[in-house]
C-alpha cells in the first residue's frame, strides 16, 4: 500500500534517512500501505470469482522494501516512544520575567496547540510503523498502529486510506469503504485514496465507479503507478486490451513492480 502519496518502499527509505520526518505535520507522510506477499487462499478465491489471479489489494515488493521496513520499525519504537512518554507543557520559564506575563487564557491555547501538534506527529509516526509491519506481515500489529492513529488525530486522512486498505485486503470491503470516504472527506485531492476506493469498487465490479476514481487518482498525480496498473486491470476486465497494455507500461516505467517484470 503507498501518502500519503508515495510507494511504501519509499517511505520506508525516507524514514530511515530521518525518523523526524519533516512532513509528519501534514498530509504527506504516507497514504498507501506498502506491498504484502499473495496469499495463496486469497489467489484462488480471486480466481472462483472471475478476477484477476492476484488478489486486488496484494500488492508485489521488493525484498529490499522488505529488509528497510524490518529496519524502519526499531527507529519508529523509538521516536513513538518518546512522543508517547513525554507530556505537553510550556517549557521552563523565568517566573519572574515571563510566566507572570502569560494569562491562564493564553496558556491553555498555546498547550492545546502543542496537544494538537503532538497527536499529528504521533498519528504520522504510527501510521509509517503500521505500514512498515504490514509490509512484513505483521498485519494485526499494523492495523493496531493504524487504530491507534486515528485516534491520536482523527483527522489524520493518511491513517484512514492505509486501514481502508487493510481492511480490503481482509475482505472487509463495506468498513474499508468508510475508511476511505473519510481520508476522501479529510483530502479531497489525495490520489492515493482514490485509487483505494476505486480498487474496493473494482472488487465490488462497480466499474463505471472504479473507473473514475481511477481517472481521479491519476488526475490528482499523474506520476501515480498504482492507479495506472489498477486502471490496467480495470481495461483487461471490460475487454480493452489496448488501454490495458497502455496503463500497464505506463505503471512499469513509474516503477510499479508488475508481476512477470
Amino acid at each position: 500500500m503507498r501518502q500519503i502519496g508515495i510507494r511504501l518502499g519509499q517511505v520506508a527509505s525516507s524514514a530511515a534517512a530521518a525518523v523526524a520526518i519533516t512532513s509528519l505535520g501534514g498530509q504527506s507522510a504516507l497514504g498507501k500501505l506498502p506491498s504484502m506477499v499473495s496469499d495463496p487462499s486469497a489467489e484462488e478465491g480471486a480466481k472462483s470469482a472471475g478476477m484477476p489471479s492476484t488478489n486486488l489489494f496484494t500488492v508485489r515488493t521488493t525484498t529490499a522494501e522488505k529488509m528497510q521496513a524490518m529496519s524502519n520499525v526499531s527507529l519508529l519504537n523509538e521516536r513513538i516512544s518518546q512522543i508517547q512518554d513525554h507530556s505537553v507543557s510550556l517549557p521552563k520559564l523565568n517566573l519572574d520575567q515571563t510566566e507572570s506575563r502569560i494569562s491562564p487564557q493564553k496558556r491553555e491555547l498555546f498547550e492545546r496547540a502543542m496537544a494538537a501538534s503532538q497527536s499529528r506527529k504521533l498519528a504520522a509516526l504510527l501510521n509509517q510503523r503500521g505500514t512498515c509491519l504490514a509490509l512484513i506481515g505483521e498485519r494485526s500489529k499494523a492495523i493496531s498502529d493504524l487504530d491507534e492513529a486515528v485516534i491520536s488525530d482523527q483527522n489524520y486522512a493518511p491513517a484512514f486510506n492505509n486501514r481502508a486498505w487493510m481492511m480490503a485486503q481482509a475482505g472487509k470491503l463495506d468498513a474499508a469503504m468508510l475508511d476511505v470516504n473519510k481520508a476522501i472527506e479529510l483530502s479531497p485531492e489525495m490520489a492515493e485514496a482514490y485509487d483505494t476506493r476505486g480498487t474496493i469498487y473494482l472488487a465490488l465490479k462497480q466499474y463505471e465507479a472504479a473507473m473514475k476514481d481511477f481517472n481521479s487518482s491519476i488526475q490528482n498525480k499523474e506520476d501515480y503507478a498504482e492507479a495506472y496498473y489498477h486502471r490496467a486491470l480495470l481495461h483487461k476486465i471490460q475487454g480493452d486490451a489496448t488501454q490495458s497494455a497502455a496503463d500497464e507500461k505506463r505503471a512499469i516505467e513509474l516503477g510499479y513492480p508488475v508481476q512477470g517484470q
